[in-house]
């Protein structure tokens, strides 16, 4: 069968590519690098052990219970300096990590896209304002159900959340003690996707026109005589490694920024000798992160009576107070604050804070952005992982604007529990590794020069532009939200641009 559009990956950007694709009429191919899993998610859960997953076992969100949703690191190493770790959590199995996200879904905002001060060192900017990306990000919420506040504050545009939340007697009290020291601050509920993870997926391939093929590592890309259009893409077999081709009109990168960076830097050809898009040598630089691990905790006293119920099953409430960054601050870029003040206590709570009586428990902790830095790459090491893919060697350090911020981050946050009668326990100033924050971006930013960007506006590379790279590996910059939204949000917008030139026979038609 021949596909107009091959799709690599099918997690938040694929998802959504492919979806979008799909209801416009072209004919998709997802190849997803992982297996198709059973409904009850036990497939291959025997092969994933702590003793193969040293690094994965590290992830706050890695339990037993969902091991394998975290991938094998003996078949996937990959490389870091060794006074530089980085913490890269992948998971490979159809939807990606879309079948470990948290669901927070907070859109950027202008003061980010804006990117860093034109004065900064190394300044970065997006090629696209929040009105670019209004009417997808609309899209998203509404399909993944997108519930909490739907209030607007400077710092956090209005979302088209279809059910809003009371605040938890905790979050409560800490909103009006805010309000009253800090008018310019405002804690808003969260804004929480409650649909079913797999459900973006399910959607492009209930069409019709969208097929999955799991199993697919997916190696490098191929490219006509000139080096100016893909043809295809290089896969290998997980199962039995054979090596096979696919051909396409146009491919679409939605593998995660450095697992896109990696499969465009393995595509060296005489025409692209350093790696496809890399003519000015910007692929793999710029390779961003948030920040995590500052976080203080402990005790909301003095609450009485019975707790009130959640909205549903499973629900964990959380509030947001965004956007901490301005000139006064001693160091560029902002951050956001999360706050978890429960009802009811999670069973799987291991905070010695909250299992202490007296009151209800807390949590307070900072997302905060990291600073665009040539130096923080991704490039390709001499050695292969399981499937002859040459290993991502991955270098990002923290420099002085991260470290000051992270004692600013614990500061405020101390700050502003005092304030609202909290029981300060313990406080954290020191982030943990860099990738910690399974937030990792950039690589092959977007922009409006070829000099200084790897895709342009449209997610197209400048030389060959029928390849999008469209998931968070075209983020110029990183901002304070967690980026999930706004990856589908721009995986949806370039799929119908993509659609549109297709339409207008900009594209030739599906290959042979």
């Amino acid at each position: 069968m021949t596909y107009d559009v091959i799709v690599v990956g099918s997690g938040a950007a694929g998802g959504w590519a492919a979806k979008t694709l799909a209801e416009r009429g072209l004919r998709v191919l997802v190849l997803e690098a992982g297996p198709l899993l059973a409904g009850d998610h036990r497939v291959d859960r025997a092969a994933h052990t702590g003793a193969r997953q040293p690094v994965q076992s590290r992830c706050s969100a890695y339990e037993q219970a969902n091991s394998h949703l975290f991938v094998d690191d003996l078949d996937n190493p990959y490389q870091t300096p060794p006074d530089a770790p980085f913490h890269w959590f992948r998971g490979r199995q159809a939807g990606g990590r879309m079948l470990l996200w948290a669901g927070v879904s907070l859109r950027m905002s202008d003061r980010e896209f804006a990117g860093t001060a034109p004065d900064a060192p190394h300044h970065r900017a997006w090629p696209v304002r929040h009105r670019d990306l209004a009417p997808y990000y609309t899209r998203v919420e509404e399909f993944l159900r997108v519930t909490g506040g739907g209030e607007p504050t400077p710092a956090a545009p209005p979302s088209a959340a279809v059910r809003r939340r009371p605040l938890t007697r905790g979050e409560r009290r800490l909103a009006e003690a805010v309000a009253a020291r800090w008018p310019g601050r405002q804690v808003i509920t969260s804004r929480t996707a409650v649909a079913e993870a797999g459900s973006v997926l399910s959607a492009a391939l209930a069409t019709g026109r969208a097929r999955l093929r799991p199993d697919a590592v997916v190696t490098r890309l191929e490219l006509d005589d000139r080096g100016r259009r893909a043809e295809g893409v290089v896969f290998v077999d997980r199962r039995t490694g054979r090596t096979h081709r696919q051909r396409a009109a146009a491919v679409l990168l939605c593998a995660s920024a450095v697992e896109s960076v990696r499969i465009l830097l393995n595509t060296r050809t005489r025409h692209h000798p350093d790696g496809l898009g890399n003519h000015t040598d910007q692929l793999g630089r710029y390779l961003l992160d948030h920040t995590a691990g500052v976080c203080v905790s402990g005790l909301v006293p003095g609450l009485e009576g019975p707790p009130r119920p959640l909205p549903g099953p499973g629900f964990v409430p959380v509030c947001h107070i965004p956007d901490f960054g301005d000139a006064t601050r001693p160091f560029p870029g902002g951050y956001g604050i999360n706050v978890f003040a429960p009802e009811v206590l999670p069973k799987n709570s291991g905070s010695a804070a909250w299992a202490s009586a007296g009151g209800t428990p807390f949590r307070m902790w900072a997302s905060g952005e990291v600073l665009p830095h040539p130096d923080n790459r991704i490039t390709l090491a001499d050695r292969t992982d399981a499937w002859g893919v040459p290993q991502a060697r991955i270098r990002l350090v923290y420099g002085p604007g991260e470290r000051a911020m992270a004692l600013d981050q614990a500061t405020e946050m101390t700050a502003m529990a005092r304030a609202a009668g909290f029981t300060v326990l313990d406080v954290n100033d020191r982030p943990l590794p860099p990738g910690s924050s399974v937030h990792e971006l950039g690589g092959a930013a977007m922009g409006t020069d070829p000099a200084h960007s790897v895709v342009d506006a449209g997610h197209r590379l400048w030389r060959v532009p029928n390849v999008l790279v469209t998931d968070g590996a075209c983020f110029p910059t990183a901002g304070w939200q967690n980026p999930a939204l706004t990856i589908m949000a721009l995986a949806a917008r370039a799929a119908d641009r993509l659609a549109d030139a297709t339409r207008a026979g900009e594209l030739e038609g599906a290959a042979p």
